[in-house]
């Protein structure tokens, strides 16, 4: 029986083992002579495909894992914060409506405006479509009917008269129609039974 002769190789260190017949050692002792440089060149190259690159994740002594910052990374775009609006929307506009009003009419409107003392303008735009729709056969007004007992009465025009019909409309006092309100049987009892308030004290 042949004797077997082992060679090992490891590219690592470089070193070699190989196994043959112990006849042939002669021959493969010749051809690793040629080869080994070789095995140093592979070996080194190893090497340096091991060692990790700048975007290869970095273990901190925490034992947080942070990748390194690419170059060529995009920053991240934030999403463009929206405008704050001012106000409640567009500023309302009005025109002077004809009321239809006699003297004696326009005399009683602001006496009856002055005993119900209004103090707010949810009050003031309230005692306002009640004595039209009381005295002048309407149904509903308008918001420039509005505007113009308003300014019958001397009273000071509110910013948004819809904003005012939207709170009356949340109370129950009015029916609110396309800006153009119906006065409901709580706004008629508001007017007459609790304005004016009562004074404090």
């Amino acid at each position: 029986m042949t004797e077997q002769v082992k060679i090992s190789i490891s590219l690592a260190t470089g070193e070699v083992t190989i196994e043959a017949p112990a006849s042939a050692l002669s021959e493969v002792f010749d051809r690793l002579e040629s080869f080994v440089p070789r095995l140093r060149e592979i070996a080194e190259s190893a090497r340096e495909h091991e060692e990790p690159s700048p975007d290869t994740p970095k273990e901190l002594g925490s034992g947080v894992v942070t990748p390194a910052p690419s170059a060529h990374a995009e920053p991240v775009k934030q999403p463009p914060q929206k405008k704050a609006r001012g106000g409640s929307g567009k500023n309302e506009s009005y025109k002077a409506a004809d009321l239809g009003l006699t003297p004696d009419q326009r005399i009683a409107f602001k006496e009856f405006y002055a005993s119900k003392a209004p103090d707010n303008q949810s009050d003031q735009v309230l005692v306002v479509i009640y004595w039209l729709i009381q005295n002048t056969g309407r149904e509903k007004v308008t918001m420039d009917e509005i505007f113009t007992g308003l300014r019958t009465v001397g009273e000071k025009i509110p910013k948004r008269i819809s904003s005012v019909l939207s709170n009356l409309a949340l109370a129950s006092h009015i029916s609110k129609e396309s800006n153009e309100p119906r006065l409901l049987h709580i706004g008629e009892d508001h007017v007459m039974h609790s304005l004016p308030k009562p004074k404090k004290g």
